[in-house]
């Protein structure tokens, strides 16, 4: 069995709500995922055996890459300026992303746990960087990424089957040329590839850059992401994430 070449990693970075995300994947070399499920011991006297229950889950997405200056916008700038300020932000690391549908774990409302930089002679100096699960590590995926220069839909995915539990959706907007006010994307579903009947599950308004979320119930097979209006901008640099409850 043939595996995927790891160049195929990306990591995104977004404040909570309007203000900024950032595409970290060409200053990283090494992006993981880790999730655990504690079993807490309950075990009591006269028990037949050992007993435990299920503890909350517990996760973090941690990242290596390289140190490419201070400012605004690169790794080190925006990791140190997460910790001194406390910020609540939203981390995506996308795996395989050569597929469409690629496999995406979010961590929701997490902060910047820790920042290293090192350099040794005949090296280069990197920039190493962690995230706790804040809210909870989501596991979804690529709903659709690029350059949207035009309304319309993006390219669809298929999900393999209809659900009718909770679903999640995420756009981190890593660009915008131009203005943007009040500009709309929506997330749609049908139960066709060719979207003949397709059904709005939200809307995503934004005037910025950054990571905005949408909560809905049910979805059909197939989904997309809809620009509805850009609201005066040229174009936006964005990814869009979905998660579904017994899909994802």
């Amino acid at each position: 069995m043939a595996g995927t070449k790891a160049r195929y990693t990306r990591l995104l970075v977004g404040t909570d709500g309007a203000g900024a995300a950032w595409d970290f994947s060409t200053q990283s070399n090494k992006l993981g995922v880790k999730l655990s499920g504690n079993r807490l011991d309950d075990t009591t006297f006269q028990a037949t055996g050992k007993t435990s229950v299920a503890g909350d889950p517990e996760g973090s997405i941690t990242q290596n890459g390289y140190f490419t200056g201070p400012e605004a916008g690169t790794f080190d700038g925006e990791m140190v300026d997460a910790i001194k300020n406390a910020e609540s932000l939203y981390v995506a690391a996308l795996y395989g992303d050569n597929v469409a549908a690629c496999p995406s774990y979010v961590a929701e409302k997490t902060t910047a746990e820790n920042v290293a930089i090192e350099g040794a002679t005949g090296g280069l100096i990197t920039v190493n960087g962690d995230w706790g699960s804040g809210t909870g590590i989501v596991r979804g995926l690529r709903l659709g990424s690029g350059t949207v220069s035009a309304t319309g839909a993006l390219a669809y995915i298929d999900l393999g089957a209809a659900a009718a539990g909770a679903c999640k959706a995420w756009l981190f907007v890593t660009g915008i040329t131009g203005t943007a006010t009040n500009a709309t994307f929506t997330v749609q579903c049908d139960d066709n590839t060719g979207f003949s009947s397709p059904t709005t599950k939200g809307t995503f308004t934004l005037s910025a850059g950054g990571t905005y979320v949408l909560t809905f119930t049910g979805v059909e097979r197939y989904a997309r992401l809809n620009c509805t209006s850009k609201g005066g901008a040229t174009n936006f640099d964005l990814t869009a994430l979905i998660a579904v409850t017994g899909i994802t």
